[in-house]
């Protein structure tokens, strides 16, 4: 599956826009006196489209530590992908309070819609390891 960051549908939104207004001024709407926000309101939903939701996947040891950070935009659906393959294990999202556990192998899953601002730490419970910061910005 192909993950976009943040910053790649940003760039996408902005192209859309762009491209929406110079097509604004060259449409034959404009001769007839026909309103061109239409248009634009169309496009707005389209890259309201295109927001898929943050996907992470984590494996304990390989792709985790303090200095692993993503980001997420407020509002965004988030989804975290948690495996340790060796251990039973317990994550805890701080700030957003959310806890899952998963055995040796199993993966866990927290999901949550990004509602507040700030920097989240995602540890372990039974090794108090530090596995990522989630960033969420407006």
């Amino acid at each position: 599956m192909t993950k976009r960051s943040i910053f790649t549908n940003s760039i996408i939104a902005t192209c859309l826009l762009l491209g929406t207004v110079g097509c604004a001024g060259s449409d034959s709407n404009s001769e007839t006196g026909e309103d061109t926000a239409s248009v634009e309101d169309e496009t707005l939903e389209d890259v309201a489209a295109i927001d898929e939701p943050v996907e992470i996947s984590v494996i304990i040891g390989q792709t985790s530590g303090s200095a692993v950070a993503y980001q997420a935009t407020l509002g965004s659906k988030v989804q975290f992908k948690i495996l340790n393959p060796d251990a039973d294990d317990e994550f805890h999202l701080h700030g957003y309070e959310l806890t899952a556990a998963a055995t040796a192998g199993q993966e866990a899953m927290i999901e949550f819609t990004a509602d507040q601002l700030g920097s989240f730490d995602l540890e372990s419970h039974v090794t108090g390891d530090w596995i990522l910061t989630l960033v969420v910005e407006e």
